[in-house]
């Protein structure tokens, strides 16, 4: 991985949500070289059975892909 340049894979999203709520509380897992999100109105655990109002997500994951050396 070098991360002093542009990812190879850049993914970003962003979703709103007028009311939103969990049954029960999400097993959320990403494997990626970097990523994050910026949450509104949503904390980082969320409790089930509680409504979360005016949400907004925004998401991103970031990933180099490094080729093997070239044989000489």
């Amino acid at each position: 991985m070098s991360e002093d340049r542009a990812p190879d894979i850049e993914f970003r999203a962003s979703v709103r949500a007028r009311r939103l709520r969990f049954d029960e509380e999400p097993d959320v897992r990403i494997e990626a070289t970097r990523s994050g999100s910026r949450r509104t109105n949503l904390p980082n655990e969320v409790r089930a059975h509680v409504t979360y109002e005016d949400v907004q997500v925004d998401a991103a994951i970031l990933s180099w892909i490094d080729t093997p050396d070239e044989p000489t």
